[in-house]
């Protein structure tokens, strides 16, 4: 159970969203909470549960965390960057402890980027909850997705790659991609990176991929041999 919620607002550069009008003149709209800075400029560390936002089109994202003592609430919503009209409010999301704020980047390579919000960072892996935007540009919840963090993330083939460390020489690799209903799991592979061993532990999207498990094995044990 959560105990002492507070608000937590970090001061520096408000969020301001310009954007051309039909008649090619500037209009902002200022964010309506002062001191909203943006999540793509706080530093990891410091960035945890901090209140930001993010505009990665024509809609605003806006994050604001309720802490407590052991975990905190996120309220998302999605605003008209113009007007502040209101667009779209989430669920609330739980966040346990973490390190980052809120962050972009196309892992489906369609030119829109997928919005990243970290829910629990462990001593080397962070997990994130995974949105998508529509042809409107509104974010909607597409599944989750663990690795070491967003830009380490590989892109390969239609696929997104991520890997998680179990201890200081076995890794877990882990193949998804990412279409309009969400998150699709192709494999799990274990890597024992001290022994030079890969070992497909579930393979059960690689079929309707065309993919060949020797082939995938055989590059990770090259990729790993002493």
């Amino acid at each position: 159970m959560m105990t002492r919620m507070k608000h937590r607002m970090m001061p520096g550069a408000i969020i301001v969203a310009v954007a051309l009008s039909a008649s090619a003149s500037a209009q902002d709209f200022t964010h309506t909470e002062d001191g909203m800075p943006r999540c793509d400029m706080l530093e990891i560390g410091d960035a945890g549960t901090v209140d930001c936002a993010l505009m990665p089109g024509e809609v605003l994202l806006n994050f604001a965390y309720e802490t407590g003592d052991w975990e905190s609430v996120l309220t998302f919503t999605q605003h008209d960057p113009m007007s502040g009209k209101l667009l779209d409010t989430a669920n609330p999301l739980t966040i346990e402890s973490v390190v980052s704020a809120p962050t972009l980047r196309d892992i489906n390579e369609d030119g829109r980027p997928e919005l990243f919000i970290p829910y629990i960072t462990g001593n080397v892996n962070t997990y994130y909850y995974v949105w998508q935007a529509d042809e409107d540009g509104i974010y909607y919840p597409s599944g989750e997705l663990g690795g070491f963090g967003v830009d380490a993330f590989d892109l390969r083939d239609g696929l997104v790659i991520t890997m998680t460390r179990e201890n200081a020489a076995t890794y877990h690799e882990t193949a998804q991609r990412l279409d309009m209903d969400g998150i699709v799991h192709i494999y799990d592979m274990r890597i024992d990176a001290a022994e030079g061993r890969c070992t497909i532990t579930d393979r059960s999207g690689l079929a309707a991929r065309g993919l060949d498990a020797v082939a995938i094995i055989t590059a990770c044990e090259a990729e790993y041999a002493q």
